[in-house]
């Protein structure tokens, strides 16, 4: 609730800025290609009129009542668990003329496409919550906190309906933050897809790397889904678990070496959002039965979730045809933080721990420079330490909170109010692991910040200007 609380406090704070006639108001001359403080937005208003903020109790009460949905127990249950696609959720593809956005997450994409999340790809953070948990099983704990990230760095937070464009940057009306980007001061947000290093990363499953020679971290690259459909290719029982998904990051690990010559992965980004994205494709796509109550994930299955049709010899992927499979049934069991935490730490950490390196390249493709764990203040913070436990995933929030002032700082100069609703965010994962509040505190190598160490080492994270 606290995160929601926050969300509260962020329009309540805007209120004097945002709830009044564009006319009334008296702006400061600035370089409008800037970030402008809010507080010196509000000290150049002039005299204006009162409007109180809605009522957000209903909000409140929405986001409890989530909660009170989650699905539990491991027995299949083919009326709790179906998933509608006729009717009003009947497929239909997006209408990109009329301004329709898609982005680089499937599974965003097939629930616009049902009618799950509005079909135009521009959500709110409870409607992408509400529709990741209903029809996909993702735990509302974790759809949550995605939703505020994404929300704060690529959406409008400064909203009374703060939401983000699953793709890059629409035009929509709700898309926009309140008085037209407080009139242009803030910049038209750039969607999910315009958040690289931050929710869009490098070695993606089946996206280009931004800086890579393709460049195109939006749409599919077919070349990707297919090194991944050819794992289970001739499998006598094809089925992509989640040892097939990561055995599949590994190799996109070292494409990305290879091909992306601005390459970054980092302690954040690499660590949590992209084996985070691994882990919920192969737990949260698969179609459910009485044999496989969390789902089972076939070859089918997977082409439909990636918008490729056809026969194996001969298979097409379409852009923007994700499509959730006729008699389609979702997970049993809601995978919630806790699951998550547990794939990363058993799946990630011990059995694939290249996947939890920290670097990239450094002179060009194929010089990716790891970061010495062992020169992390001293070797306080070594390898051994991090794969104990929720050590790595706290050190990765810690991460996150740590670096989110400059991230933020970079989107609304001082914008208070923003920083605070996805710290509130952060702060419901760090209580829910138990984290030491100092463990990762001033954090450094030889002597310098950890996280001006990345910048200043690696071109992939000075270019984007993010180093998470």
């Amino acid at each position: 609730m606290k995160t929601f609380n926050s969300l509260i406090l962020l329009s309540g704070a805007l209120s004097s800025v945002v709830a009044f006639p564009a006319a009334s108001l008296n702006v400061p001359n600035a370089d409008i290609t800037k970030p402008i403080p809010l507080d010196k937005l509000k000290a150049g208003l002039g005299a204006l009129d009162s409007r109180s903020i809605p009522d957000f109790e209903d909000l409140l009460q929405q986001v409890e009542a989530l909660v009170a949905t989650t699905l539990t127990g491991d027995e299949f249950n083919a009326d709790r668990q179906r998933v509608d696609v006729s009717g009003e959720h009947a497929f239909q593809m997006p209408d990109y003329a009329a301004g329709d956005v898609r982005g680089p997450c499937p599974g965003l994409n097939v629930l616009a496409n049902h009618g799950y999340l509005p079909r135009n790809g521009v959500a709110t953070i409870l409607e992408y919550a509400t529709a990741v948990q209903k029809v996909l099983g993702m735990g509302i704990d974790t759809a949550l906190v995605l939703g505020v990230y994404g929300t704060v760095l690529g959406g409008n937070p400064v909203s009374l309906t703060p939401g983000v464009s699953m793709g890059g940057p629409s035009n929509a009306p709700e898309a926009q933050n309140l008085l037209g980007n407080l009139l242009g001061l803030m910049g038209k947000p750039k969607g999910l897809t315009g958040t690289h290093n931050i929710f869009e990363v490098d070695s993606s499953i089946t996206r280009s790397d931004l800086y890579d020679a393709d460049g195109d971290n939006n749409n599919m690259n077919m070349d990707y889904f297919m090194d991944l459909y050819n794992m289970q290719k001739d499998a006598e029982v094809p089925h992509y678990t989640l040892d097939v998904f990561l055995d599949h990051a590994l190799v996109r690990f070292n494409q990305s070496i290879a091909t992306n010559p601005s390459f970054y992965y980092g302690p954040w980004s690499g660590w949590f959002v992209r084996n985070a994205a691994y882990c919920f494709a192969a737990r949260i796509f698969g179609n459910a039965s009485e044999e496989y109550p969390n789902g089972f994930l076939d070859k089918e299955t997977l082409k439909s979730f990636w918008g490729v049709t056809g026969p194996e010899d001969n298979m097409t992927y379409t852009k923007g045809a994700e499509r959730i499979p006729d008699n389609y049934y979702r997970r049993a069991t809601d995978y919630a933080a806790a699951d998550l935490w547990v794939d990363i730490i058993e799946n990630v950490s011990l059995k694939r721990p290249t996947l939890l390196s920290i670097g990239g390249n450094t002179n060009g493709v194929n010089t990716f420079t790891g970061v010495n764990l062992e020169n992390l203040t001293g070797g306080i913070m070594n390898a051994e330490y991090l794969a104990q436990g929720n050590n790595a995933l706290c050190f990765a929030f810690q991460i996150l909170q740590e670096g989110a002032p400059s991230v933020v700082g970079s989107i609304y100069a001082t914008a208070e109010p923003v920083l605070t609703f996805l710290l509130d965010a952060i702060n419901l994962p760090l209580t829910s692991l138990a984290c030491r509040n100092d463990a990762y505190k001033q954090l450094g190598i030889n002597g310098v910040d950890f996280l001006k160490t990345l910048k200043t080492t690696y071109p992939g994270a000075a270019k984007s200007g993010v180093f998470l």
